[in-house]
This record gives structure tokens, sequence and C-alpha cells, in this order.
């Protein structure tokens, strides 16, 4: 596996957690968090990751699958609004916040499941606030139920004391120089075109949607066709 900030802290997180039932992890955008926490936590049963999007919960799914060598809809899978891949031999399944939600009132005890993982924290919605709402009922009705908060951002101190003063666990990120830059009206398309010549690593977008998305990928598509490009 490509080395992550938060590696050298997993096993503290899953000491942690064991010792306590809960711990809010505040933890870098890039540390790792995501991909790395919930695999580790899953040794001590299955767990269910709640990821705010249902394009993040399909891609850290995919993701958590690729590192850790296991199956979509097998180890790990994901229920979003109107599509299921998982089993009942998955242990670590992803969920959007309406599904989290709809879980935890079908079932309050959510009894298949050894660990909630709240992640994208800072995020906050109503559905997250219900969520870990929720969830609380059902880690002080069972013991052997924990609760582990994610988030990119420090202030979480009051999510620590909701959950009766779980520990809090700073985990730096790794620094990367910046040079901001501004293109008014320059497509998607044309400043990736500008800036692969520039650089050897990834680029990162960020749109308002799908349809954003999709027209920006077709658009590439075409010119790494045309260019040579895989």
């Amino acid at each position: 596996l490509e080395p992550l900030p938060i590696d050298v802290s997993v096993a503290e997180i899953c000491a942690q957690v064991d010792r306590h039932r809960a711990l809010i992890l505040s933890a870098a955008p890039g540390a790792g968090k995501s991909t790395r926490v919930p695999p580790a936590l899953t040794a001590a049963g299955p767990v269910i990751l709640l990821q705010p999007r249902r394009v993040a919960a399909r891609a850290v799914a995919t993701r958590i699958a690729r590192e850790q060598g296991w199956t979509i809809g097998r180890e790990v899978g994901w229920q979003i609004r109107f599509e299921k891949r998982f089993s009942r031999d998955t242990r670590l399944l992803v969920v959007t916040e309406g599904i989290l939600a709809a879980r935890l009132q079908q079932d309050p005890l959510l009894s298949d499941f050894t660990t909630i993982v709240l992640d994208e924290f800072h995020e906050r919605s109503v559905h997250a606030d219900l969520g870990l709402a929720l969830a609380r009922q059902a880690w002080l009705a069972r013991t052997d139920l924990r609760i582990v908060v994610m988030s990119a951002t420090p202030d979480v101190g009051e999510v620590a004391r909701f959950l009766d003063g779980a520990p809090l666990l700073t985990v730096p990120g790794a620094p990367h120089p910046l040079t901001v830059e501004y293109a008014p009206a320059q497509s998607i398309a044309d400043a990736v075109r500008e800036l692969v010549p520039r650089t050897q690593g990834h680029a990162l977008c960020f749109l308002p949607g799908r349809r954003e998305i999709e027209r920006a990928q077709t658009e590439l598509a075409t010119w790494a066709a045309s260019s040579g490009l895989e």
C-alpha cells in the first residue's frame, strides 16, 4: 500500500476504540482516514461507514476494495438510494445519510454491526445529526457497540461531549506546496489540458454536480483520444 499519514496511528485508533467504545478522530484532508481506518476496525466485527454523498460512498468502497484486495459486494459493499451492493459476507458497508437513518429507525440497536463510523462529519447536515443521535441511543443500549466520528476539522469538542467525553485523537496530514492561479471563464476541460503538460501528478477537479462532471469527462475523453493519451 502507498503509505499515508494515518497509517502510523491506525493501531492507536483501534486500541482507543476498544478501550472507550467511542472516538473522535480529527485528521487533515488526504491523511487517509476514510480508506484506512474503517477496514482496520472490521477486526472487531462488521462496520457500517457513513459517507454523506452517493458518489463518495461508491468511490470509498471501491478504493478500500482495491487497497485491501477485497471484492465489491463481498467483503466491502455499499447501500445508497435505489442501489445495493453487499451480501451476508460483507464486513464493511458504506452507506449514505438517509440509509443510515432508515436502518437505525428499522433496527434501533443496529444489531448487524459492531462499529458505526461517521465520516466527513464536518459536512454538517440534518441527516448526519439525526444519524449521530440515533447511533448514540444504540450505543447507550448496547455495551458492545462502538462509534467513531471522523472529521477533517478540529472543531469537534461538542461531539466528544455528546458521546460522554469520548477521547479526541488528532492526526496531521502531509503538507503540500500550493500555487494559486486564476483563469476566469476557463472551462475545466481547458484547464486540465493546460495543466497536464506542466505536472506529473494528478488533477483534482471540483464541480457542482453530475451534469458538469459528465460533460467534463466527455470533453477530456475526446481530447485524450485525439492526443494519444490514456
